[in-house]
């Protein structure tokens, strides 16, 4: 059975499989070993995903937004909710219904465009349901 290791757990194979000679019948073995070293630097969390230290030491490179504090500079209305708000995915940096939640309730009070506010009111209603969904 294939197993589908993170990214940075793959890139770290292939670094080992370049400088030294591997016995590739035991490549799933390497991978879980880099994933458990990685997952106990404090490098991958509990999904697999890079942490803010995986990125501060320069093990991924986030592309555009490599880390919250660039994502939060580039998006100014983030700056205000904690770090626990956010997630790194594959897609790039995320936050929660909290965060969505409060974006738009701000919008809506501070918008005096009916259009705004129905958009306001449109995320309102979709993070109710996601949230009812998940109960």
């Amino acid at each position: 059975m294939k197993i589908k290791y993170p990214q940075l757990v793959e890139m770290a194979f292939e670094i080992m499989k370049n400088k030294a000679p591997l016995n590739m019948a035991n490549a799933n073995e390497i991978k879980a070993s880099i994933y458990r070293e990685l997952f106990d630097e404090g490098a991958l969390d509990e999904n697999g995903q890079p942490t803010q230290l995986a990125f501060s030491k320069g093990l991924v490179d986030g592309g555009r937004h490599q880390t919250l504090a660039e994502y939060k500079q580039e998006f100014q209305q983030l700056k205000g909710f904690s770090a626990n708000h956010f997630k790194y995915t594959s897609d790039g940096w995320g936050f929660d219904n909290y965060v969505m939640r409060s974006l738009a309730n701000k919008a809506l009070k501070a918008s005096h465009n009916e259009f705004e506010r129905q958009r306001a009111l449109d995320i309102l209603r979709q993070v109710d349901e996601v949230e009812k969904e998940s109960k």
